[in-house]
């Protein structure tokens, strides 16, 4: 039975359409979920300006992009919703919606209030927060953001499951909406909530493998930063400040930023003997993961971080901010370590504030003893965290939210008409249904997901066409025959 989903690009500058963080997850993981189910078809929304580069990224038959014009999240795409442009680019007679699913939990009663109050529709929504906003107390931009975490909480509090990436994500939207909600909403809030950690991709991070394995060992130590180069990450404060420190004590190391993003700096930064930054296509990063030592991963405002992931399944040793999730997100590898192993990766790898600059060093010191653990550890992550596997939790919430709609029941006088037009052709399309009973979107009362749950009972739909074409399955020929003849009509 296909379970068909509405999904939006959720994207950021756009500066860089094809490095950009929200496509790269949304294709990684509709593309694992479609390998996984061949019932699923997703319908992706994606901004008309980029249409080519994102197209392409997800190309698979099962997806279907549909080009609409949509602003990036810096320019306050995290609220834009235009309904004149969705209902002008996705086709209502022909395309089916089974589920909502939204990155942006900002837009999804916006979106839900089009489709089920004006549309009648009647889906569930299911809602993924990959970073809740916020800002410490005492700073001038905390006032400001209280905005930006209402429309969060909104979309978190209308939506039929939440996904967070990590109990440290959950910890911190609980803490804010009980700032803002009562104590019921809050408990049922935190029951809706689903862990569903993000993958890495195991075909990307062979690329970085096979150049760490072709790469002969530079007496430089060669260091990557691939966050961006922005204040709330901290890598700015790294670049200003940790690294100039560590060179007036050594110089045998250089600094790659990636800066994804292309954040500008000011030249008495980014211009250091020791500093190279670069916004590079994935190959190009792939390949330079391969090629360096050590990832320093200083976030502590975000609850998770695909790119320290990927840096240490391509067997870079990592520094990680102490205080924020890294340690949730190795702790599933941790596990599998013995005890000693463990005990040296949480002293080592991990920092405090004050000692970044001494864990550095120490690691620098060491770094041959440390660059034979993290190729070890590498293989227990990449097992952990691949796409492959990581996508089942994916898939049951999914199937889970879609098993909630109402069903339709089988003999109202429309239901009736639609079992009579499907036993006298065997196979009929939405749009021919909506034409035999002059339908249009807008016209109706009922929930058109209903009478679509109820007819898949009976049906056999082929995920693989973007539109929605019902067969009859021989088995149920004779219930339908019997039910449409004998039993009298429900009003």
């Amino acid at each position: 039975m296909a379970v068909r989903i509405l999904t939006q690009v959720n994207y950021s500058a756009g500066n860089n359409p094809e490095g950009d963080s929200g496509l790269y997850f949304l294709s990684k993981l509709l593309r694992s979920l479609v390998n996984l189910n061949s019932d699923f078809h997703f319908y992706v929304l994606i901004p008309k300006k980029h249409e080519v580069i994102w197209t392409r990224s997800l190309s698979h038959k099962r997806i279907t992009a549909i080009p609409m014009k949509l602003e990036p999240r810096l320019h306050g795409g995290g609220f834009m919703f235009d309904p004149s442009e969705l209902y002008g680019a996705f086709d209502f007679l022909r395309f089916d919606i089974d589920i909502l699913f939204l990155n942006q939990p900002e837009t999804t009663p916006a979106i839900c209030n089009f489709l089920n109050r004006q549309m009648f529709h009647c889906l569930p929504s299911v809602s993924y927060v990959h970073w809740f906003d916020t800002r410490p107390s005492g700073t001038p931009k905390k006032e400001m953001y209280k905005l930006a975490i209402m429309g969060v909480l909104a979309g978190i509090m209308v939506s039929d499951a939440v996904g967070v990436n990590s109990s440290y994500g959950k910890i911190q939207i609980l803490k804010q909406a009980k700032k803002w909600f009562n104590d019921s909403s809050i408990e049922n809030l935190s029951n809706r909530i689903h862990l569903l950690p993000p993958g890495i991709d195991r075909s990307d991070i062979n690329i970085a493998i096979k150049k760490r394995k072709q790469q002969k060992r530079a007496r430089l130590i060669r260091i990557v930063l691939n966050h961006r180069l922005l204040n709330y990450t901290g890598v700015r404060n790294l670049v200003a400040t940790t690294f100039p420190q560590v060179w007036s004590l050594r110089h045998d190391f250089r600094v790659f930023a990636t800066n994804p993003s292309m954040a500008i700096l000011p030249g008495s930064i980014t211009k250091q003997p020791w500093l190279t930054v670069q916004t590079l296509e994935k190959p190009d990063y792939l390949n330079l993961l391969g090629q360096c030592d050590i990832v320093v991963a200083p976030h502590k405002n975000a609850h998770w971080s695909i790119s320290t992931l990927e840096a240490i399944s391509a067997g870079c040793i990592p520094l990680m901010n102490k205080e924020s999730f890294f340690i949730e997100m190795l702790e599933p590898a941790l596990q599998k370590l013995p005890a000693s192993v463990k005990k040296h990766i949480m002293e080592r790898w991990f920092y405090h504030r004050g000692n970044l600059t001494s864990k550095l060093l120490g690691i620098m010191d060491n770094i041959k003893e440390e660059r034979q653990l993290s190729i070890e550890f590498s293989k227990t992550v990449l097992t952990i965290y691949n796409w492959k596997g990581n996508a089942r939790n994916w898939e049951k919430l999914l199937l889970e939210t879609d098993s909630k709609t109402y069903l339709m029941p089988e003999l109202t006088p429309s239901m009736r008409k639609i079992f009579l037009m499907l036993l006298a052709r065997k196979e009929v399309s939405k749009i021919e249904i909506l034409r035999h009973l002059d339908w249009r979107p807008k016209q109706r009362t009922l929930s058109w997901t209903s009478f679509r749950k109820t007819l898949l009972r009976f049906t056999h739909e082929d995920a693989n066409r973007p539109d929605s074409v019902y067969k009859l399955r021989k088995e149920c020929k004779q219930y339908l025959l019997d039910l449409v003849k004998n039993t009298p009509l429900r009003n």
